[in-house]
């Protein structure tokens, strides 16, 4: 009986290991002379799909018990290295695309809303929505007409060059810091981003704020918009969603709210004024939150 049992046993581990090395070979990221397999998706192993994948779950308090709240405006210029992996690719590939190419897409799809750029204040309101067809037309985007093969409604092509992805090189984004009573614990919540198009002109280089774009209703289009984070290790791929609620990007302030209304650059007259009066923001957040607790 014993030898039985044996047999049974070695008859069962060579039949799992034949098993785990056929599942290897079946899903092999080579082939059989050791070149990778054409079989294989382009993008890496590692990732998995994201198509089913929520935003990162933020809570949100009453206004009630907001004890303190100070609304700040940023720029992410991305052609610092920390933001590098909102601007690249240039062009989509690998399941990968830029950040700005990604909303440019979603706002031709009709899947968010734009809104108008003003000079003093952001309104999400319908009446000041900003349609596909005026983006492309007033800031010169090369689009092409056809009609639609379902409808014959006539719908705005852009290919995937003319996307001006290369030329939008920063973003303004609001935020607010507040203070919540209740679970006693101190956040920073993006509202909007805004993306500045950079471009060579008659008068020399001359920047253009395109639109405001609310940040939730981005949110659960970048939990499933994967990023490369480094060159050393091609499955590192977080979200999108992820690199902004963790807030893993370089910035630095330009407005803060204000009784005028005014951003740095008004009221400082010299760069190295600009850079003390960003200081003195950020020290006030980081003593804000520092006074908070008894040591």
């Amino acid at each position: 009986m014993s030898n039985l049992v044996k047999l049974l046993c070695v008859g069962f581990a060579a039949f799992s290991t034949s098993a785990v090395f056929a599942q290897f070979e079946e899903n092999s990221f080579f082939d059989e002379s050791g070149d990778v397999s054409v079989e294989v998706a382009s993008n890496m192993p590692t990732s998995g799909p994201k198509e089913n994948l929520e935003p990162i779950e933020l809570i949100n308090p009453r206004a009630d018990d907001i004890f303190w709240q100070k609304v700040v405006y940023r720029t992410i210029d991305l052609r610092e290295k920390m933001n590098y992996p909102l601007y690249y690719p240039e062009e989509a590939v690998d399941n990968r695309q830029s950040f700005f190419t990604l909303m440019f897409r979603l706002i031709q799809e009709d899947k968010i809303k734009a809104y108008e750029y003003l000079d003093t204040r952001e309104i999400f309101t319908k009446e000041h929505e900003l349609p596909f067809s005026e983006i492309v037309n007033k800031f010169e985007i090369f689009a092409t007409k056809k009609a639609d093969s379902l409808t014959n409604d006539s719908i705005i092509v852009v290919e995937e060059s003319d996307v001006p992805n290369r030329d939008v090189v920063k973003f303004y984004v609001k935020e607010v810091w507040y203070f919540d009573k209740i679970t006693s614990t101190f956040n920073a919540r993006i509202i909007a981003f805004c993306p500045i198009m950079v471009r060579d002109g008659e008068l020399g280089v001359q920047k253009y704020p395109l639109f405001w774009v609310p940040f939730e209703t981005l949110r659960p289009f970048l939990a499933q918009q994967e990023i490369l984070i480094t060159d050393k290790n091609n499955g590192a791929r977080p979200s999108l969603d992820d690199i902004f609620v963790k807030r893993r990007f370089s910035s630095y302030i330009y407005k803060e709210s204000n009784i005028y209304n005014r951003n740095l650059l008004e009221y400082n007259v010299s760069s190295e004024d600009v850079r003390k009066e960003q200081q003195k923001v950020k020290t006030l957040l980081l003593n804000f939150e520092n006074d908070l607790w008894e040591y």
